[in-house]
């Protein structure tokens, strides 16, 4: 899902990125979340490639999931209105994800 910078890093010089949650903390109310970057250029050793997937809406283009840049988020992040639809993604490259964010964090 497209998620705001002001949600999860407001020092983002992009409006926004595509997040996924890979952990949801139910005491605190807030999940973690992974951004996509489209900038295949500078490429950190723990990204996830992944080519474009008009399926899950905003990732028209190939990127990279940077599990080392990792946020947590408040629940009510999801209320918003103009976020959209969500989408799930494939579980295989949703393992891969969850897998290198536990061993960033």
């Amino acid at each position: 899902m497209w998620l705001p910078r002001d949600y999860y890093d407001e020092r983002d010089g992009h409006a926004g990125r595509p997040t996924v949650v890979v952990k949801v903390l139910q005491v605190e109310r807030t999940c973690i979340v992974v951004p996509r970057t489209s900038q295949l250029g500078n490429r950190h050793r723990d990204d996830i490639f992944h080519p474009a997937d008009p399926a899950l809406g905003c990732c028209d283009k190939p990127g990279l999931w940077q599990p080392w840049r990792w946020r947590r988020v408040d629940f009510a992040a999801y209320d918003d209105d103009e976020l959209g639809e969500f989408a799930k993604m494939d579980e295989e490259l949703l393992t891969r994800i969850i897998g290198a964010y536990e061993r960033c964090s």
